[in-house]
């Protein structure tokens, strides 16, 4: 009969209790970056302005818990939590073992795209954890439901237009009419209701959008990212999600050559590759012998060592004012003084003041209203500080 400390040590190693403790992890983290930043112009007008699904969720969030930053990021913690566990149902179709699903878990939720996706208000949190969900529903075979919400996705977002040629192509691939010719019509009608700027003579983005790739990935992630698509194309079996990644990739990248993309269309079909990633590292560990694994595990080292360096400076990243010498230069200083403006604001008793419209948008977010007897200039009458740093500046000028 198993004592009492076999039965802990078995509950603990439960893949269950894992992905449970990953995502509580997750979780707490998100919520502590939550109380970090506030919010940007693009978010704000998502807030204000869009009439996409996307938009109807925060306001509804924000009607039940409150106009605040955390009423307004909670669907994007919501989505990114449920896009952990997709992930994981979908990595046992490609991973054999625990100890690879856990991994690939690990991996995803490290992915500083990931993290960002799981805090801003965008458009991409929401396609990736319903792009999980339908690959989720091929592979569990539940084919009705899987193209029910096909079709439904092309009212949701102009970026499925990615998704339905991905599964387009996979549908040629797997000699599947039903699937091509369904994609092919729902890639027309997208395409329709949402349009594709193809406009413009050839800009050079290229390589701006390989970089922008490279920090969603980390640039190291990013390489070995590149190497697993290449070598399932030209050595292993091509399944659903290898489709969606690479499509996307590479539809992305050869149009960045002649114009500038919207990036958050394209790469949440991107992060959802690290079961394929883990798989073909482990594959390729495990079929040489321990004494052959030595630089494979100086590479996981690696890896390892700056993903999570990358992680934490993302979730800790107003630290980096202490090594800046212009805080306009850090990653995200446009997230980090409108919530601190706006309460020095109502310490004055001012409620509304004239500034820039994008600052404007925000403001009104946090209960100061364009107008009134102020005008937001530059000055030194309200400073926003940062670990001892002055990171924005304003004056205030009575009208």
């Amino acid at each position: 009969m198993p004592t009492k400390s076999q039965n802990f040590t078995k509950f603990l190693t439960d893949e269950r209790v894992i992905l449970a403790l990953i995502c509580l992890f997750d979780l707490l983290f998100l919520l502590y970056c939550v109380s970090t930043i506030s919010l940007s112009y693009y978010e704000a007008r998502q807030f204000f302005e869009d009439r996409n699904l996307l938009g109807f969720i925060v306001r509804l969030s924000c009607e039940f818990l409150g106009q605040n930053d955390y009423a307004i990021r909670l669907p994007m913690i919501v989505f990114h939590i449920l896009s952990v566990i997709l992930l994981y149902k979908i990595s046992k179709f490609y991973l054999k073992f625990k100890f690879d699903r856990i991994l690939a878990v690990l991996l995803f939720v490290f992915l500083p795209g990931s993290v960002v996706g799981g805090l801003v208000v965008s458009s991409s949190g929401l396609c990736l954890m319903l792009t999980l969900f339908v690959i989720w529903l091929f592979c569990n075979q539940n084919f009705r439901l899987f193209y029910l919400f096909l079709v439904l996705l092309v009212f949701v977002d102009e970026a499925f237009l990615v998704l339905y040629l991905s599964l387009f192509i996979f549908g040629i691939y797997k000699k599947d009419p039903i699937l091509s010719w369904l994609c092919a019509v729902l890639f027309g009608v997208s395409l329709y209701f949402f349009g594709f700027d193809t406009g413009g003579r050839p800009r050079g983005h290229f390589a701006d959008t390989f970089g922008i790739f490279a920090a969603t990935f980390s640039p190291p992630i990013f390489a070995f990212f590149v190497y697993t698509i290449y070598r399932i194309w030209v050595k292993e079996s091509k399944e659903i999600l290898w489709f969606v990644c690479v499509v996307a990739f590479c539809f992305c990248m050869v149009l960045s050559i002649r114009q500038r993309l919207e990036l958050e269309n394209f790469l949440p079909f991107c992060l959802i590759s690290t079961p394929l990633m883990v798989r073909v590292f482990l594959n390729s560990y495990r079929v040489r012998l321990p004494q052959f694994r030595k630089k494979y595990n100086i590479l996981a080292v690696f890896l390892s060592a700056f993903l999570v360096f990358n992680w934490f400076l993302i979730i800790f990243n107003p630290i980096l004012y202490q090594f800046i010498s212009e805080p306009k230069m850090h990653f995200a200083n446009k997230f980090h003084y409108a919530k601190e403006l706006a309460k020095s604001l109502k310490e004055r008793d001012i409620n509304a003041v004239f500034s820039d419209e994008k600052l404007a948008f925000v403001l009104k977010f946090y209960g100061i209203l364009p107008g009134g007897e102020y005008i937001l200039t530059d000055g030194d009458d309200i400073k926003i500080e940062k670990f001892g740093k002055i990171i924005a500046n304003f004056g205030l000028k009575k009208l």
